[in-house]
């Protein structure tokens, strides 16, 4: 009896430098046997084994590992325990089970990317339909070639707060943009705030996707302008979203009190004398949108947000041309060409829906 216990106790001994020739016998055996297929072994036979050959896989050597890895990637119901342990190895031992075992579970993959290195988590991020559990768990570790190979990974599930996240670092990361506007998951509140850090080419492809028209929304509410009004615009939620469906642009009322009469007398000011802080203001109010958005657009050096709220307001080229010359900048230029392109490709109505989109996220922020 007390040879039996010593045996199984330097089985166990985990901290021996290198095992006997029976752990050795023994770590293979049992690989065998867990490695046998579904006809010949049932699962519970399979746990068991799986639990057996746990803690002596993690004290044997490399090619015992790699071999148990390769048996175990191809069953579909190979030990949990034993796949996160060989899927958390080494990435020479883990590979098999990270490119093919379908047995893997979110919770595996998410503890294998949390122990893995950079190799595992690349791995991981190709696999076949994703959760976005998973993709979550990949993604917080703020790996640029982990984050592009699951933005290209059509199959991987990506969940809206995910996508913020990455949305969010691609301020820093320039490469992100152009694979999530190719993503099903973007959202035009995302896309939108995307576009003030995106490239011109990038912000083209987001203007061209989620500038729509809003002629259903138009119809189904045009009633409810007359009850609003009745009720003297008293509801500001109700006030905001019809804000956003109106067919009107500009605040015709400002325009009859404004010192300059319209806003392209406004415009006309600005490029004598510049975005003055009351002009500026006088300008949100005849376009009616949020005064922080405007001050937005003129910052922004691309010149294609100021092209949106010039085909949205139905300001004529020279108007834009207007504000571009009151903020310094020269014209004609390569920038001011690309946005002519922008202000071109627009409708009224889908400008609109892009500078209403802008406007109701700074009423949000």
């Amino acid at each position: 009896m007390d040879t039996i216990i010593m045996a199984h106790a330097d089985i166990l001994d985990l901290d021996q430098p290198a095992p006997r020739r029976a752990r050795l016998v023994l770590a293979r055996r049992l690989t065998d046997i867990v490695g046998l297929p579904e006809s010949r072994l049932t699962p519970r036979e399979r746990w068991i084994v799986g639990d057996l050959l746990h803690d002596i896989l993690r004290a044997s050597d490399v090619d015992l590992r790699k071999r148990c890895a390769e048996r175990l990637a191809d069953i579909s119901d190979a030990p949990q325990r034993l796949l996160r342990l060989l899927g958390s190895d080494t990435f020479e031992i883990a590979a098999p089970i990270l490119e093919r075992s379908k047995a893997l579970s979110d919770f595996d993959m998410m503890e294998i990317a949390r122990l893995g290195t950079l190799e595992h988590r690349l791995t991981l991020a190709r696999r076949d339909k994703l959760s976005a559990v998973v993709t979550a768990s990949l993604v917080a570790h703020s790996e640029p070639p982990v984050v592009v190979r699951i933005l290209r990974n059509e199959t991987a599930d990506i969940a809206s707060p995910t996508m913020d996240h990455i949305i969010s670092a691609s301020k820093d990361e320039a490469d992100y943009a152009r694979h999530i506007i190719r993503r099903a998951e973007l959202r035009p509140s995302q896309a939108f705030r995307l576009f003030w850090w995106s490239e011109h080419g990038d912000r083209c492809a987001i203007i061209e996707r989620f500038a729509v028209q809003r002629t259903i929304l138009i119809e189904a509410v045009e009633d409810v302008f007359s009850m609003a009004a009745d009720e003297n615009w008293a509801d500001p939620l109700v006030s905001k979203v019809l804000t956003y469906i109106d067919r009107r642009q500009r605040d015709r009322g400002a325009a009859e009190v404004s010192p300059y009469g319209s806003l392209e007398g406004a415009a006309a000011e600005m490029a004598m004398d510049g975005p003055q802080p009351g002009l500026v203001t006088e300008i949100a109010k005849l376009a009616s949108i949020n005064r922080t958005l405007l001050v937005k657009m003129f910052d922004d050096m691309g010149g294609e947000a100021i092209a949106v709220l010039c085909k949205a307001t139905g300001l004529k080229w020279d108007s834009f041309e207007a504000f571009w010359r009151g903020l310094g900048r020269p014209v004609p230029s390569a920038i001011s060409e690309e946005a002519r392109k922008v202000y071109d490709s627009l409708s009224v109505e889908k400008a609109q829906t892009v500078l209403r989109y802008w406007n109701l996220s700074i009423d949000t922020d």
